[in-house]
């Protein structure tokens, strides 16, 4: 990081990036890097950030000036430092993998033709953790897909992400949210809406910092804005339930990799013993969700009070981030992951009155 004076004025910030050998390597680096602007009029110091990337970018569109002017939703906060935190750890590994990501695709397809499968972590040795969740969860979200040809009416899910890191993979890469869209299309004319439902219990909330508790609610938020009805139940009896989809009285397609010691664990299951009890465990969730409500807006602000998150502190500040967009900010550099996700949960709060 390379730390500069800076001045809020309204809704923007300048940083100060008078010339010096110094921040002129910084911003010409490879490495992914953060310029960050330090406002110290106030008794607290407020923080304005831009990747290096952009900054270059800015520098090069206006040779000669000695500031950079950023929107002031660059601030530095719980809400954009889960942002920065979650892709840093995302785009350098996956970054790092991406040349065995790419050799490992052949062999998905003899996968894919399994009923069931879960290759160990020692298997693919030389990926990183990013890698490995991105494999993991490509390779679920083709396996379901696949085994719901022909459905017209929509399955149940049940989706295993506890925490914001977790749950951050959907805000993220690319292949989730193709995969959403993916899913709301082909039942988008069914009789029943989708559902899907989280076990999300009290212990789980009190242990995660907030920035990741944002991240949680936005990734839940993008479900419902798909036209998924999402449930969280904070009953933790049902914390290591499988991930599934559930087709009523056939089957139940099991797609597990997160909390999981296999890159990915998958299987189709049609033992009525054990259907009955994802079908009770859907139940649980539906009956007992901290989302009520008739209507998306409604429910994300009932999850926002249980994860302790202020609901028009969000609204407000995914408005400022609507009006500037996630690039501006930061730009993913793997081709696995994108903004568009994001840029799309920021649009739906952004419209949103905070008083409601």
């Amino acid at each position: 990081m390379a730390f500069r004076p800076a001045i809020r004025s309204g809704s923007t910030a300048q940083i100060d990036v008078t010339s010096t050998s110094a921040l002129d390597r910084f911003l010409r680096s490879a490495r992914r890097g953060f310029l960050v602007g330090v406002d110290e009029r106030e008794s607290t110091p407020q923080l304005f950030v831009i990747d290096a990337a952009n900054a270059r970018r800015a520098r090069a569109t206006s040779p000669g000036r000695s500031v950079i002017e950023l929107p002031a939703a660059h601030v530095l906060d719980d809400l954009t430092y889960g942002l920065l935190w979650s892709l840093v750890q995302f785009d350098d590994g996956l970054l790092a993998d991406d040349s065995a990501l790419a050799q490992e695709q052949h062999a998905l397809d003899t996968y894919l033709a399994l009923p069931r499968s879960a290759p160990s972590r020692m298997a693919m040795p030389d990926l990183t953790t990013a890698g490995t969740q991105w494999l993991g969860s490509s390779f679920c979200a083709q396996h379901i897909m696949r085994r719901l040809d022909g459905l017209t009416e929509p399955p149940v899910f049940w989706t295993r992400e506890q925490t914001g890191e977790q749950a951050a993979t959907w805000l993220w890469f690319q292949h989730k949210i193709d995969y959403l869209r993916a899913l709301s299309s082909r039942f988008s004319e069914g009789a029943a809406p989708m559902s899907r439902a989280f076990c999300i219990p009290e212990s789980e909330v009190s242990r995660s910092d907030r920035y990741e508790r944002i991240l949680l609610l936005l990734a839940i938020s993008l479900m419902e804005l798909q036209g998924i009805r999402v449930d969280v139940l904070p009953d933790p009896e049902y914390s290591e339930m499988d991930g599934f989809a559930l087709i009523p009285e056939q089957r139940a397609v099991v797609a597990n990799w997160t909390r999981t010691e296999a890159i990915w664990a998958v299987d189709t299951v049609t033992q009525r013993p054990a259907l009955r009890g994802f079908r009770e465990a859907t139940g649980e969730a539906q009956a007992h969700s901290v989302m009520r409500g008739p209507d998306p807006q409604t429910r994300l602000r009932a999850l926002a009070g249980y994860l302790e998150i202020d609901w028009a502190w969000l609204v407000g500040r995914c408005r400022e981030l609507r009006e500037c967009g996630t690039a501006s900010i930061v730009r993913p550099r793997s081709r696995h992951l994108s903004v568009e996700a994001l840029d799309e949960v920021f649009h739906f709060f952004g419209s949103l009155a905070p008083d409601r």
